[in-house]
């Protein structure tokens, strides 16, 4: 069964290791259905660095010997994307050049295939980003993706604070940003905000905006997590 994000953050906040905090979060992307994990570091011309992984044995090193890091368009758009993406869609979307779609092929028969990627934007120009994918089943229906999502911004952001990164200071919110921000939690959009409070879809933007911009986050999840670990909206 799935751990609910409530839970998760909670336990996951009272772990002081990181190694129990990994085991954590390796076991929600499990249930999720993905055999594969990597959590890895890029950004402007620094090269991939792999902080840890649960691929295929050799899988990592082939890619690093044929230097597939500089080729691979998933590693290119996690560089510049706010907002986790599925494989497929990406090759939907964009032009492979020949070494690119052998690239796909030679990682699926390694065990690596049907994936998604989630970036995540620290201060500076480093991305970091955590990639699932499958081994031997075929591409999952990812109705959990935003689950998923929220889940490893949390793991993202109690990793770095057990590896000393300065913790967050918590900014102040109005009080219009914080209930937009609570009803973000309950998965309501823009619209549905609006007619709940009887304001413009337009000012729920505006207030989310401004939220999202003073919680230093990328989106609107990024921000309820955010919210949630620093003690600003109640689980």
């Amino acid at each position: 069964m799935i751990i609910p994000l409530q839970h998760f953050i909670e336990t996951s906040t009272s772990i002081t290791d990181t190694s129990a905090l990994l085991d954590l979060y390796l076991h929600v992307v499990e249930d999720a259905g993905y055999q594969n994990a990597m959590f890895a570091r890029t950004g402007g011309r620094q090269p991939l660095s792999v902080l840890w992984d649960r691929l295929p044995v050799g899988y990592l090193d082939h890619y690093t010997a044929l230097y597939w890091d500089r080729i691979d368009p998933i590693l290119q758009h996690a560089q510049s994307a706010r907002m986790p993406f599925r494989w497929s869609d990406l090759v939907g979307r964009v032009h492979l050049t020949n070494r690119q779609r052998a690239f796909f092929s030679e990682s699926r028969e390694l065990g690596v295939h049907s994936g998604i990627t989630l970036p995540l934007h620290g201060p500076g120009t480093d991305v970091d980003l955590i990639s699932l994918s499958m081994r031997d089943q075929p591409d999952l229906v990812c109705d959990r993706l935003a689950m998923l999502h929220a889940v490893s911004v949390q793991y993202w952001l109690r990793f770095g604070e057990l590896n000393d990164r300065p913790k967050r200071s918590v900014p102040r919110l109005t009080e219009k940003e914080l209930e937009c921000l609570k009803w973000c939690k309950e998965g309501k959009t823009n619209w549905e905000i609006g007619e709940i409070t009887s304001t413009s879809e337009k000012t729920i933007e505006f207030h989310l905006s401004n939220a999202i911009r003073k919680l230093g986050a990328c989106n609107r999840i990024t921000a309820v997590v955010i919210g949630i670990q620093s003690g600003l909206i109640s689980l």
